[in-house]
């Protein structure tokens, strides 16, 4: 941790000669620490996915495998085959569910280990919010920074920003089992189509194909 003091300390000292006021120097090296945190994370993230790929992608092909296999036997009204491929299809959710938490966790450590590093910097700090008069310590600023600093990037960046962008699309790939997952919507009636007709004055109109 101390070798990677004078790295991460960077961002705060820049602020601070840039002449910002102190809660804004904190800020601004709190969001900067929590990018890099983010990219350590989704890197990691996505080392720990390929390498286990073929295990996501037989549990997503599994997964929907299933789930269609029981719709479609609820459109039969073969309740004895929706009972067996449910059952199937709900143990694949399962399992994906708490994998897809195991991976997540490979994002988190690089957060776990900066804010442990700031609270050897700025423990027993407390900073005042400008307008709001509120003190508050850097645990609760790097939390709800970091919080942002993930949402923002899942939301923005990695679908644009290179390499995260081809990670998402070879993870799409992988887990591509060559269906579509069909859902309970897929048994309702849908409506019928329409089509234009003329009537004597020329104006189209609707109506059921």
């Amino acid at each position: 941790m101390t070798m990677l003091d004078p790295v991460l300390i960077v961002p705060f000292e820049l602020a601070l000669s840039a002449g910002l006021p102190s809660f804004l120097a904190f800020f601004t090296g709190t969001v900067a620490v929590c990018l890099l945190c983010v990219l350590v994370g989704e890197l990691t993230m996505s080392l720990a996915y390929f390498i286990n790929r073929d295990h996501y992608a037989k549990m997503r092909k599994e997964m929907v495998r299933h789930q269609n296999l029981s719709i479609k036997a609820i459109m039969l009204k073969d309740k004895e085959s929706y009972k067996a491929c449910n059952t199937v299809a709900n143990e694949a959710f399962g399992k994906s569910f708490f994998a897809n938490i195991a991976l997540f966790s490979a994002a988190l450590w690089p957060a776990c280990f900066a804010l442990a590093w700031m609270g050897l910097r700025f423990s027993g700090l407390d900073f005042t919010i400008p307008l709001l008069g509120v003190q508050v310590g850097y645990m609760l600023i790097f939390v709800l920074t970091y919080v942002a600093v993930r949402v923002s990037f899942a939301r923005w960046a990695r679908p644009r920003l290179w390499p995260f962008n081809r990670i998402v699309e070879a993870m799409r790939r992988n887990e591509d089992c060559g269906e579509e997952m069909m859902s309970w919507g897929d048994l309702m009636p849908r409506a019928p189509a329409k089509k234009e007709v003329q009537d004597k004055d020329g104006k189209t109109a609707g109506h059921p194909a």
